[in-house]
């Protein structure tokens, strides 16, 4: 049996003691737990390698796979307890490291429960839940059942023994009186279902909406908790078939976590079959598909070299989108290392002028004399050294598009003599009594907040709406953690290589310390670790032994995360620094879920974006 001795179930398995708990507001440093309820080796090994916490084998995850709908595990075609036994041994059993929970049926009046209980364990299973239930059934059904003791009740009590054998107990209920008879019984996990789930070809209608399904969880999940402060509560299925559904139903009822069956298994993979088939039917247009396969994983962005799927990245492909066509000035804004040329390099493509060429500058890597001869060019003569005429970067850029780097490190006469270039359309070379008309957009980047060098008299104002007719701003790598996975995926095949062919993964504890960095260098330093990680490494995959930074800061920024939880900052330290570190560790806790941070902080919505905007957070 797979060890409990880490990970967020060993909590589970102790009855969950001192594990503060969703509703009581201490939660933000505590992991959002998933299980995948599923019928298959297959599934079960790539709901692992997705992040599963634990997994749950259930009839109904068979007769899925088998081509039938969930709802069919209701009926008395086998038995359920031994489908379960049989393929959860010999597929799943010893080849995941995750607890594997047992679906068991309390059903048949021939099966006693203490003996199937044994049985579980024996076979090694970590825990039980109550799968198939009768909270599925009719109300006359399941009135029936009850009078003849085969029903809800009996489900209570096979849990309750089942935690008296040491294994974690996992309670599915419909109602909050279900609820709290699973929590009465010393369940660890209260799983509020909501029917069947929609969605896919053989789906059944949603009882109840997506707004009526929060409001049950809100409601339901509270009474839970004034009777148990302990019990972890998750919810599943019903109008549940999408992340975004998930979460809406999830933050509704502060749940501490979701499980899926059908959205993990059956939807995903008659999409994937029906998409992969219909690839090799159209062999003709097999490029176009595989165009947009490659977009639906790496997003859109994909095609600019912009990877990721995350809302604000999206932002920035759909801005690209609408604004490379026109000849418009952009200013594109973000921190170092967050990809602001790509950004630049994609306004171009998709522009008129891709065809002639795009020409950068970087206005802080010259001094001022230099920059401007770099700029505007000079005739022979004009100054020493000046022995022959050379044409300017605007000059060059002439029918194309011109690429200011570091705008805001441009000094105030080279300021009044780019304004001009905008406004007249002309440029003069040093030396040079002759105005030259030019044809140039002009695309702009910074990391520094142009508006606030306005205010202190550093950046002309004129200048700064002038560059500022189309805005851009690129969110930093701790903005959008969830495409970290991706980035991976991208550099192991783009610049891992380079350094080490033999390199091509990095495992799960190595992803996650990545993911729980702040990430100040943005993309640039993720690149730069990975290929530093994989010189060190020795085999195929990077593991934490080549990220020693990385590994033993994990566990000292999980420890600060849970005391941050527990103990939630009122205030931040003085100081700039310790303001923003204050507000970026709240927009941590809270999953980048900007409402929810204010709240926390104690700050309007307003004020927590214009104090994210000030420190290039948001």
């Amino acid at each position: 049996m797979p060890t409990l001795s880490s990970g967020p179930l060993q909590v589970a398995a102790r009855g969950a003691a001192g594990w503060p708990k969703a509703g009581d507001g201490k939660s933000g440093g505590r992991p959002f737990l998933i299980g995948a309820a599923i019928g298959t080796g297959m599934i079960a090994k790539a709901a692992e390698r997705g992040g599963a916490d634990f997994l749950l084998a259930l009839n109904a995850g068979r007769v899925r796979v088998m081509g039938a709908p969930s709802i069919a595990c209701m009926l008395p075609i086998h038995d359920a307890n031994e489908v379960v036994t049989a393929f959860a041994c010999a597929e799943i059993l010893g080849k995941v490291s995750v607890p594997v929970v047992f679906g068991a049926s309390a059903f048949d009046p021939r099966t006693d429960l203490a003996d199937l209980v044994g049985q579980v364990k024996r076979e090694g299973f970590a825990g039980m839940a109550n799968f198939p239930t009768a909270i599925h059934l009719d109300p006359l059904l399941q009135a029936g059942l009850a009078r003849l003791g085969l029903g809800f009740e009996r489900e209570v009590e096979m849990l309750r023994l089942a935690k008296r054998a040491g294994l974690i107990a996992i309670g599915y209920a419909r109602t909050a009186e279900q609820a709290e008879l699973m929590a009465n019984a010393g369940v660890d996990i209260v799983c509020l279902n909501f029917g069947w789930n929609i969605g896919g070809r053989d789906s059944l209608p949603s009882m109840v909406s997506l707004d009526e399904a929060a409001a049950d969880a809100s409601e339901i999940f509270q009474r839970v908790r004034r009777r148990r402060p302990d019990v972890l509560c998750v919810v599943e299925g019903g109008p549940i078939d999408t992340p975004e559904n998930a979460a809406t139903v999830c933050q509704a009822g502060q749940a501490d976590g979701y499980i899926g069956g059908s959205t993990i298994d059956r939807l995903p993979l008659e999409a994937a079959v029906s998409g992969a088939t219909s690839e090799y039917k159209s062999v003709n247009v097999l490029s176009r598909r595989l165009e947009a396969i490659q977009d639906a994983v790496l997003g859109q962005g994909r095609r600019y070299g912009l990877i990721g799927r995350s809302p604000p990245l999206r932002e920035v492909v759909q801005l690209i989108d609408r604004v490379a066509a026109t000849d418009m000035t952009v200013l594109v804004q973000g921190p170092n290392g967050v990809g602001k040329e790509l950004v630049a390099q994609a306004l171009h493509a998709g522009s008129r002028r891709a065809a002639r060429a795009m020409v950068a500058v970087n206005c802080a890597a010259l001094p001022r004399d230099l920059l401007e001869s770099e700029l505007f060019g000079y005739e022979k003569g004009a100054f020493t050294g000046a022995t022959k005429t050379r044409i300017g970067r605007f000059e060059e850029a002439d029918g194309g598009t011109l690429f200011l780097d570091e705008i805001g490190d441009l000094e105030p006469q080279l300021q009044a003599k780019l304004l001009r270039v905008l406004e007249a359309g002309m440029v003069d070379r040093l030396g040079s009594n002759q105005s030259r008309r030019i044809n140039v957009r002009i695309i702009c980047a910074t990391n520094r907040d142009l508006t606030q060098m306005v205010a202190r008299g550093t950046f002309r104002e004129d200048l700064y709406y002038r560059l500022n007719k189309m805005e851009i701003r690129v969110p930093s790598l701790a903005e959008r953690i969830e495409d970290i996975p991706l980035l991976v995926e991208h550099f192991l095949q783009s610049a891992v290589p380079a350094v080490n062919e033999s390199v091509d993964s990095v495992d799960g504890p190595a992803l996650r310390a990545l993911m729980a960095h702040s990430w100040p260098g943005n993309i640039r330093e993720l690149k730069n670790v990975l290929e530093r990680a994989a010189i060190l490494c020795d085999g195929n995959r990077i593991g934490l032994a080549q990220l020693p930074r990385f590994a033993e800061a994990l566990r000292p920024a999980e420890a600060k995360e849970s005391e941050a939880a527990v103990h939630p900052a009122t205030q931040p330290a003085t100081g700039a620094q310790s303001e923003r570190e204050w507000i970026l560790e709240a927009l941590r806790r809270n999953r980048f879920r900007r409402g929810a941070a204010a709240q926390e902080l104690g700050l309007s919505r307003k004020t927590l974006y214009n104090k994210m905007r000030l420190y290039g957070l948001g």
